[in-house]
């Protein structure tokens, strides 16, 4: 798979994107939602260290590589050297153990993050979407062809925006390293296209379309991508000679709106009633939208 190259006939952004790297301080994490929601892209250095939960996504890779692998030299080896003790379909069942075995953690950390993100600007409502993405080298993988519903956690993904498919307009993306993530293995996001009207087929960007010049970003172990989800952007295909791992989770910044001609749903939770006695109506505002009374709706019929 490729990701749209630019045309020469360029689209002038509303707005340059911005890049800040936030450092985390003794009162969180300085970050105003309404720049991310705007189109600037953040990156919280070593976010995860920050928030004590790294060492339990390793170990827990570690036990699901031990489970499918028992005394292969993965079990021992650094995550982003695993394409080497292992064929895609140790991978891929990998891959498909930590969706279960990192939900947990997965959940606290969205907790943790945006309970320290400061100023508080505005209630947020959290997503349970978990995305598992261990992409090894390219060409490494095999059967790519029986991959396909794995396009963005296995295999590349072509360009879009989420909001095409099943997320709010005012969702905010944290794209987690758990290994390095290189130039040529990474994340490409197109910011001059930033909520511009594109041509796409409900999931994918089409073809003959000027993106833009792309932004390539490097991260390091613990780092945390916050960007909008209204970004088009694209997953590279792996030309490193690492596996690159990489877990995400969403939420929306207030109450989510969903675009009218969606190709799906997803609720998101309000964080203010999660682990009390009201939890079973955190769902409630994303369910009274007009999006997820016509996912109702389809579902009933």
């Amino acid at each position: 798979m490729n990701t749209p190259s630019p045309r020469p006939s360029r689209v002038a952004p509303a707005r340059a994107a911005t890049l800040l790297r936030v450092e985390s301080t003794p009162a969180g994490f300085p970050v105003a939602l309404r720049r991310v929601l705007a189109g600037d892209l953040v990156v919280l250095s070593h976010g995860l260290r920050h928030l004590g939960h790294l060492p339990d996504m390793e170990r827990l890779a570690r036990a699901a590589v031990a489970h499918r692998l028992p005394g292969s030299p993965a079990v021992d080896a650094p995550l982003h050297e695993l394409h080497r003790h292992a064929d895609t379909r140790a991978v891929e069942a990998i891959r498909t153990d930590l969706e279960t075995l990192l939900r947990p953690v997965g959940q606290r950390v969205l907790q943790d993050m945006t309970t320290a993100l400061t100023p508080r600007e505005t209630r947020l409502y959290l997503s349970d979407h978990l995305g598992i993405r261990i992409m090894p080298p390219l060409g490494t993988v095999t059967d790519r062809h029986e991959l396909s519903s794995l396009d963005g956690f296995l295999t590349p993904r072509d360009a879009h925006v989420d909001s095409w498919f099943n997320t709010a307009l005012n969702s905010v993306n944290l794209w987690m390293a758990v290994t390095p993530v290189r130039r040529g293995n990474g994340l490409v996001l197109y910011p001059d296209v930033f909520r511009s009207p594109l041509r796409h087929d409900g999931h994918t960007l089409l073809p003959g379309q000027d993106t833009g010049d792309p932004v390539d970003l490097a991260l390091d172990p613990g780092d945390i991508l916050l960007f909008a989800g209204d970004h088009l952007h694209a997953s590279q295909p792996n030309t490193t000679d690492q596996t690159r791992f990489v877990v995400t989770k969403r939420f929306s910044a207030g109450p989510p709106r969903y675009p009218r001609r969606a190709t799906g749903w997803v609720p998101y939770l309000d964080q203010r009633l999660l682990g009390t006695r009201l939890a079973s109506l955190a769902p409630l505002r994303s369910r009274l939208t007009p999006a997820g009374l016509r996912h109702a709706l389809r579902g009933h019929r």
